[in-house]
C-alpha cells in the first residue's frame, strides 16, 4: 500500500506542476509579497477577489493583511469548490484516476465504466468531504482556503505547506488546529464504504482519511509554488 501511495503522489505531483503553469491566478507582481498576520481587516480590497478559485489548487489567502470571509463569501465559496467550478472536477478526475490505477472496488472493473463508477464515488466522497469542512470551518470561525508561506525559503515552504493539512487561520488571524479538514477528511471516507463494494467502515475510511492528508500535502506544494513555476515556463517559453 505504501508502494502505491508514494507512486500515487508522484502522478499528483507532476500532473500539479504542469497544470500549475496555464492554471495560475496570481498576479505576479504580488506573488513574491509575504503574508502578513498583524491586522485582520473587515473587507477585502476591491481589486482582490478572496474566494477566487484556482482551477486545480482552489482557493488561497490574498497575499497581504489576512482578511476574514464574511457569511455570503463562505457560502459562495463553498459552491465554487464543490460545483460551479472546473476545481472539483479536475481534482476528482485525477483521484479517480489514481484508484482506477490502483485497481480499487475491483468488482467495477476497468475500462470507460470502471472508471466512470469510480469518479462518481470519487466525487461523491468529495461533495460529503467539503460539505463537512466548510460546515465545521463555518461554525469554528476557520478558514477553508490555502494559507501561503511568508517566507522565501524553499524548505520553509515545502514544510509549511505540508502543515497545511493541520492548520487554518481563525477569525482573528491566529493559526489554530484545522480540525474541520482533519475531521471531514476520516468522515467522508467511512461514509463513502456504503456504497463501496467490500469495504469496512473502520479500515476503508481510515486508509480514506491518510490518504487524503497525503495527497492534501502533495496538492499543497504545488499550490505553494504553482505561480513561480508558471513564471519560469512562460519565460521559457520566450527564450
Amino acid at each position: 500500500m505504501v508502494e502505491r501511495v508514494t507512486s500515487s503522489c508522484y502522478i499528483v505531483l507532476g500532473l500539479l506542476l504542469c497544470a500549475g503553469c496555464s492554471a495560475q491566478q496570481t498576479d505576479p507582481a504580488s506573488a513574491d509579497q509575504p503574508v502578513s498576520t498583524a491586522q485582520v481587516v473587515e473587507a477585502a480590497p476591491a481589486d482582490v477577489d478572496p474566494i477566487a478559485v484556482n482551477p486545480l489548487f482552489g482557493a488561497a489567502v490574498p497575499a497581504g493583511d489576512y482578511v476574514t470571509l464574511t457569511g455570503t463569501q463562505r457560502y459562495h465559496l463553498f459552491l465554487r469548490q464543490t460545483f460551479t467550478t472546473a476545481n472539483p472536477w479536475l481534482r476528482t478526475s485525477i483521484s479517480a484516476g489514481i484508484a482506477d490505477l490502483q485497481g480499487r472496488q475491483h468488482s467495477w472493473g476497468g475500462g470507460v465504466q470502471g472508471y466512470g463508477k469510480r469518479y462518481a464515488s470519487q466525487y461523491a466522497t468529495y461533495v460529503i468531504r467539503n460539505s463537512f469542512l466548510s460546515l465545521g470551518a463555518w461554525g469554528l470561525g476557520h478558514d477553508t482556503r490555502y494559507v501561503p508561506s511568508p517566507s522565501h525559503r524553499v524548505s520553509s515552504r515545502i514544510v509549511h505547506a505540508v502543515l497545511q493539512n493541520f492548520l487554518t487561520k481563525n477569525r482573528e488571524g491566529e493559526t489554530v488546529l484545522n480540525i474541520s479538514r482533519i475531521a471531514s477528511g476520516y468522515g467522508a471516507g467511512m461514509i463513502a464504504t456504503a456504497w463501496q463494494p467490500n469495504s469496512k467502515w473502520s479500515a476503508q475510511g481510515l486508509r480514506a482519511g491518510n490518504e487524503q492528508i497525503i495527497y492534501g500535502a502533495v496538492f499543497n506544494v504545488g499550490r505553494e509554488f504553482a505561480d513561480e513555476v508558471g513564471r519560469l515556463m512562460k519565460r521559457l517559453h520566450h527564450t
